[in-house]
């Protein structure tokens, strides 16, 4: 069976159970991650390895774009 595919911040938020579970995870408070969705809707690309591995185990995953990662302009 296939992963699902979360294609939105938001998804991939409530995939883990919301602000406060997400920062929890990630050991960051909830205002933090209420910040990485007003500012940009992108999730920091230190935590990238860990959150893909934790939706990987959920059977989930996300766009690479969802983090903040340096993409060269054509």
């Amino acid at each position: 069976m296939p992963n699902r595919v979360l294609k939105t911040f938001d998804a991939v938020v409530e995939e883990f159970g919301g602000k406060a579970k997400l920062g929890e995870f990630v050991e960051q408070d909830t205002a933090a991650v209420c910040n990485w969705r007003r500012r940009r809707k992108k999730f920091p690309t230190k935590f990238y390895k860990e959150m893909v591995k934790e939706l990987k185990r959920r059977k989930a995953e996300a766009p690479d774009d969802l983090w903040g990662f340096y993409r060269k302009k054509n």
